[in-house]
């Protein structure tokens, strides 16, 4: 009997160890950063999970969101615009104060997005007092799109080769466009970007990948072009 409550309290004084020592395996730091040990993989790993808001945090939110609001609809756009203009002065003054902790890179990111943001900003304002013309709008999407136009019956499988060819149209004759033809364009752009955002979870990643890379493409020619109008404008 000795000697079986003997063995029982091995056995629980075993547990607790082993329960001490799995708590070792991952320990919370009072700051910004809770940092997790793992053993239980190959070798001891650290993994660091970033809970505060650093200026690199609000540099990355701030560029997806960017990406949220030109990705949207002009009617969305329309609705939400006094909103979005406000959240954009509140993400800007929390990266204003922060900039000095940017390394030099993001800096100067940081300031490409402001100079992006100004640009469409600009161009939404335009479309309020202005709104693009229908008909206009159509001949516009089949001229970039082709085959795609109807974005409704672009599918997972062949959205890819609807960015291609609106690419193809951009690179080939961007350097004709007035400003008021990047209205359309830009506009048609939001369009197959929301109907991606539709089928986002059925793409596949080598789509993704490509699609991402276009857009990229797509943004720095669209943001060379705003330049050339600007330094045009300022020579008249």
């Amino acid at each position: 009997m000795d000697t079986l409550k003997l063995f029982i309290r091995y056995i629980v004084i075993l547990c607790l160890s082993i329960g001490l020592w799995s708590c070792e395996g991952r320990r919370e730091v009072e700051g910004t950063e809770e940092i997790t040990v793992d053993t239980a993989e190959k070798g001891d790993t650290a993994r660091v999970i970033k809970t505060g808001n650093t200026a690199e945090d609000e540099l990355e939110e701030f560029r997806a969101w960017l990406n949220r609001q030109t990705e949207k609809g002009d009617t969305a756009i329309r609705r939400e615009w006094p909103a979005v203009r406000e959240e954009l002065r509140e993400r800007n003054a929390r990266l204003e104060q922060k900039f000095d902790s940017l390394s030099a890179e993001s800096k100067e990111e940081y300031r490409e997005l402001q100079s992006r943001y100004e640009r469409w900003e600009e161009r939404q304002e335009r479309r309020q007092q202005q709104p693009l013309a229908p008909a206009e709008l159509a001949q516009w999407r089949e001229r970039l799109l082709r085959d795609y136009q109807n974005l409704d019956k672009v599918k997972p499988e062949n959205i890819r080769e609807a960015y291609l060819t609106f690419m193809g149209e951009v690179r080939t004759n961007r350097r004709t466009w007035t400003q008021n033809d990047w209205d359309y364009v830009d506009y048609v752009y939001s369009q197959l970007n929301q109907r991606r955002g539709e089928i986002e979870g059925q793409l596949r990643t080598a789509d993704k990948l490509k699609i991402r890379t276009l857009q990229a493409e797509y943004l720095t020619l669209e943001g060379a072009a705003d330049t050339q109008s600007m330094l045009q404008g300022s020579t008249e």
